[in-house]
């Protein structure tokens, strides 16, 4: 075991050199077939810093193209996604001709959606990414890639779908019932097919509780309307709801 870790050491360590020796090299042609070799090896990192050499090298070459093709790459799959969004989109820009523009222009796209944030931050890049893959189908309305465009707007979606809800939930914990009334209005206008859509019901209908429960008297009466309104509507639309009991409780008690 010791000879074999002793022998896997020295490997390391003279491959290391020779990567070293290559990085400062005039051997472009080496370079490159080396920076392909270790690309298809899944060392990215090391084909990375090649190709990143090649970069300024092969400008204007026939091998121009490739080089910028696998750079971009490199960052993607090293989970650079802000720099391969760059560079896929200015790929798609430089080589407008290339049969590889439009799947560069497509992974530009998808890079902004892998940098989208959680339902829980801002949902700026959220935003941009739909943005992106919408103009993506819009300029290429007939390509392969278009289901799967779909397919990550319908996901982005649902983040924001999620924020709004996480919103509007948010004022009924804070104790800001006409707020949170008016926020799941919006939801329901937003999304009217969402899988939250109970819940939203649900809280609503609590907030017109907590609003006729804690009226000012010459308040009271429409509140406790609204409220039986908001019940009524939430069991005939979720009979079997496992609230139901809840809210008709809240009923009884007012």
């Amino acid at each position: 075991m010791k000879k074999l870790l002793f022998i896997f050491l020295i490997f390391n360590i003279f491959s290391c050199s020779k990567y070293q020796k290559l990085l400062k090299s005039d051997n472009f042609d080496l370079k490159y077939e080396t920076a392909i070799g270790l690309y298809n090896q899944e060392k990215f990192s090391k084909s990375l810093i090649l190709f990143e050499n090649l970069l300024s090298e092969f400008k204007g070459s026939n091998k121009s193209e490739d080089v910028y093709y696998y750079y971009s790459y490199c960052l993607y799959k090293s989970g650079d996604y802000v720099n391969a969004a760059y560079h896929f989109n200015n790929f798609s820009r430089t080589f407008f001709s290339s049969n590889k523009s439009e799947e560069m222009a497509f992974m530009s796209a998808k890079c902004h959606f892998l940098d989208a944030s959680p339902s829980y931050y801002d949902q700026t890049n959220t935003l941009k990414a739909i943005n992106m893959l919408e103009l993506f189908i819009s300029v290429y309305p007939n390509s392969d890639y278009i289901s799967e465009a779909n397919n990550l707007i319908s996901k982005l979606n649902l983040i924001l779908e999620e924020k709004a809800y996480n919103i509007a939930h948010s004022y009924y914990k804070t104790g800001k019932y006409n707020a949170s009334i008016y926020s799941f209005n919006n939801f329901i206008e937003s999304y009217p097919n969402s899988n939250f859509l109970e819940k939203v019901f649900y809280y609503q209908t609590k907030s017109f509780f907590e609003l006729a429960k804690n009226s000012v008297e010459e308040k009271k009466e429409l509140r406790i309307k609204e409220f039986i309104f908001a019940y009524r509507d939430f069991s005939l639309t979720y009979p079997d709801s496992e609230f139901i009991t809840e809210l008709k409780n809240l009923r009884d008690e007012l």
